[in-house]
C-alpha cells in the first residue's frame, strides 16, 4: 500500500501530498514566536491519527471533541495496482466509504460505496497482511489487522518503550502472535502454547490456593483429606457395629416412665426411712436420759439444809412414788414409739426392695434395647458420616483430577515446545533475514551491530534486542527504530506488501542528535531502496542539521512534504484551533 494524498471537507485543511520514500513533517516557530509559544498542537502527531483513523482505527482523543464531528477526511492510496480514496466522517464512525473504481473483492462497499468498519478491517487485513478470514475463523488468541498495522503507525504515548508492544499494557499473547506473524514464524503454535499455558497457570494458581487453604469448596489437600477420611471410617464403623447390636422396644418410652416413677417412689420412701431413724435415735437418747434421772425429792430438801418432820415424810414419799410413776409411763410411751417406727422402716424396706426389683426389671430392658426415636438418630448419623465420606471422596477425585490435568497440559506445553523450536529452526532460514536487517540498522546507528533474538520456553516466543551502547540516551527508542524499519524492509521485500512506516517525534526525545541524523540518513536510505514510505516529523529547533551529510541536507526540502507554523491558525494541519 502507498499513501497518495490526504485532505478534508473543510477548505482549512492543510493538504497533505505524500510522495516515495523519505516523507518529513517539519513544525517551524515563527520569528515573533515568544518564550511561551509551542509547535505542539500544529498536527504532527494529529496528521498520523487521522490516517490511522482513515485506515480503520477508533478516533483520538482530539478527533472525539465535538468541533470535529463535522469533519471527513478523504485519504488516497494505491492498493493492489489501484487508486482509491478511503473516506470517513467523524461523525458516522461505524462505516468507511470507498470513492474511485476499482475491482478489489469486497471493497466496493455498496451503492454509495459504504463499507461496514469491521468488514473494511476484514478486507484490509488479507490486502495488507494475508490475513485469511476463513483461515482465522474459530481460533482463539489470533493477529488482528489492526494490531499488525499498529506497529507500522505507532500512536500510543507508550508506543516507544518496547519494540515489541504497540502500548505499554498490550496482553503477553497479544504481543507473541502478532511479532510471531510479523517475523514469519508460526503464530498457530504460540497461539495454542498460550491457551494451554492459561489452563496450566490457572490449575496451579487454584492447586496453590487449595494447598494455603483459600478455596473451602475442596477442604485441604489430598493427603489432607485422605486423612480426614480415614479417621471418618474409623467413627463410622464404631456407629455400624452399634446400629448392628442396636434392639428396638416398642414401648421403651412407657417402660422409661415407669423406671423414673419407681425411682422417684424409692427416694420418696428411702426419705421417709431416713426421717423414722432420726426420729427414734432422739427416742433412744430420752430413754437414757430418763434412767440417769431418779427425782430424790428428799434430798433436794435436805441439800436445801432443811429439815423435814416425820409427817411431811409420807408425803414426799407419795410425790416419788408419783414421779416414778410418770417416769415409767413415759419409757413405755417411748418404747411404743421406737417399736412402731421401726416396724415401718421394716416395712418399708421391704417395700423399697420390692420397687428396686420392678425397676431392675425395666432397667434391664432399657439397657438391652432401645427407643425408635434413638435407633432413628443413630441410623441419621451414620447416614450423615457416610455422606461425608462421599463428599471427601468426590473432593478428592476432583483434586487428583486437577493434578492430573496439570501433569498432562505440563506434558503439552513441553511438546508444543519442542513442535515450535523445531519449526523455529525450518523458518530460521527466513528469520535470519529480519535478524540481520536488525543487526545491521543498529550497527549503522552505533558502529557496531546489535542483535534481534527470538528464544522459545514454555512461556512461547521471547523476543528480545540488544543494542550494546544500552546506557546511551535514547537507545530505548532508537530500538524501536531499528526494529520497525526492519519490519517495513522485511514486508517490502520478503513478504512484498509495502506498508507506509510512521515515526512521531516522540521517538527521537532524548536521543543523541548524531543518531538523530543517522536515523533520518537511515530510514531514507532503506525507505528508498527498498520501495516504502517512511513518514516522520519533528520539530526544525530539534533538526540535527550539524550531524547531516550534505547528500541529505542537499535532498531534505524536496522530502519535506508539509510545514507547520505557530504564527496563526493557518499553519496548522487543521486550519483552526480549539
Amino acid at each position: 500500500m502507498k499513501l497518495l494524498k490526504l485532505t478534508a471537507n473543510k477548505p482549512t485543511f492543510k493538504t497533505i501530498p505524500f510522495r516515495d520514500g523519505f516523507n518529513f513533517i517539519v513544525a517551524e516557530r515563527s520569528d515573533d514566536s515568544g518564550d511561551k509559544d509551542s509547535t505542539n498542537g500544529l498536527g504532527k502527531s494529529l496528521l498520523l491519527e487521522i490516517v490511522d483513523y482513515c485506515l480503520g482505527a477508533n478516533p483520538s482523543v482530539t478527533l472525539r471533541k465535538e468541533e470535529m464531528l463535522s469533519w471527513v477526511f478523504f485519504l488516497d492510496v494505491e492498493l493492489d495496482g489501484q487508486q482509491i480514496t478511503f473516506a470517513r466522517s467523524v461523525e458516522q464512525q461505524n462505516y468507511i466509504k470507498v470513492q474511485g473504481e476499482n475491482n478489489i473483492p469486497g471493497l466496493e462497499g455498496d451503492q454509495e460505496g459504504n463499507i461496514a468498519i469491521d468488514t473494511f478491517k476484514l478486507i484490509m487485513g488479507n490486502l495488507l497482511f494475508g490475513l485469511s478470514e476463513h483461515a482465522l475463523q474459530g481460533k482463539k488468541n489470533k493477529p488482528s489487522y489492526r494490531s499488525l498495522i499498529s506497529y507500522f503507525m505507532r500512536t500510543d504515548s507508550t508506543a516507544f518503550s518496547n519494540p515489541f508492544a504497540y502500548f505499554a499494557q498490550q496482553p503477553s499473547w497479544n504481543r507473541q502472535v502478532n511479532n510471531a506473524y510479523l517475523l514469519g514464524l508460526d503464530w498457530e503454535l504460540s497461539s495454542k502454547l498460550t491457551v494451554l499455558k492459561s489452563k496450566l497457570d490457572k490449575l496451579e494458581d487454584a492447586n496453590t490456593a487449595i494447598e494455603e487453604g483459600a478455596l473451602n469448596d475442596f477442604g485441604g489437600t489430598v493427603g489432607e483429606l485422605e486423612s480426614e477420611k480415614i479417621n471418618l471410617e474409623t467413627a463410622l464403623t464404631t456407629q455400624e457395629g452399634r446400629l448392628k447390636k442396636f434392639q428396638v422396644y416398642e414401648d421403651y418410652s412407657d417402660v422409661q416412665i415407669k423406671a423414673d416413677e419407681l425411682t422417684q417412689e424409692i427416694h420418696r420412701l428411702l426419705n421417709i426411712t431416713n426421717i423414722n431413724s432420726q426420729v427414734i435415735n432422739k427416742y433412744k437418747e430420752s430413754l437414757t436420759r430418763e434412767h440417769s434421772a431418779q427425782l430424790k425429792v428428799e434430798d433436794i430438801y435436805k441439800d436445801a439444809g432443811l429439815i423435814f418432820p416425820e409427817g411431811l415424810r409420807r408425803t414426799l414419799a407419795e410425790v416419788d412414788e408419783f414421779h416414778k410413776t410418770v417416769i415409767g409411763n413415759r419409757k413405755q410411751y417411748l418404747h411404743s414409739e421406737i417399736s412402731e417406727l421401726e416396724a415401718s422402716n421394716k416395712k418399708i424396706e421391704n417395700e423399697v426392695k420390692s420397687l428396686s426389683a420392678n425397676r431392675s426389671s425395666y432397667m434391664s430392658i432399657l439397657q438391652s434395647h432401645g427407643a425408635l426415636e434413638e435407633y432413628a438418630l443413630l441410623q441419621a448419623e451414620v447416614s450423615k458420616q457416610r455422606a461425608k465420606i462421599s463428599d471427601i471422596d468426590s473432593k478428592i477425585a476432583r483434586l487428583t483430577e486437577i493434578e492430573d490435568m496439570i501433569s498432562s497440559l505440563n506434558v503439552d506445553v513441553e511438546k508444543m515446545v519442542k513442535t515450535m523450536r523445531k519449526d523455529h529452526a525450518e523458518r530460521l532460514p527466513t528469520l535470519a533475514s529480519a535478524i540481520k536487517m536488525f543487526n545491521s540498522n543498529s550497527e549503522y546507528l552505533y558502529a557496531q551491530p546489535g542483535t534481534l533474538s527470538v528464544n522459545i520456553n514454555k512461556e512461547g516466543y521471547k523476543f528480545k534486542v540488544d543494542i550494546k551502547k544500552s546506557g546511551s540516551d535514547g537507545v530505548g527508542n532508537m530500538k524501536v527504530l531499528c526494529y520497525d524499519l526492519m519490519l517495513a524492509e522485511y514486508w517490502a521485500t520478503i513478504r512484498h506488501h509495502p506498508i507506509p512506516l510512521f515515526h512521531d517525534s516522540k521517538i527521537f526525545a532524548d536521543v543523541d542528535p548524531r543518531q538523530v541524523a543517522k536515523a533520518f540518513e537511515l530510514a531514507e536510505e532503506k525507505a528508498r531502496t527498498n520501495e516504502f514510505q517512511y513518514i516522520c516529523s519533528m520539530n526544525s529547533s530539534y533538526i540535527p542539521d550539524e550531524f547531516l551529510s550534505n547528500d541529505f541536507k542537499s535532498k531534505l526540502d524536496s522530502m519535506t512534504i508539509v510545514r507547520y507554523s505557530d504564527k496563526d491558525d493557518t499553519g496548522t494541519l487543521l486550519g483552526v484551533t480549539f
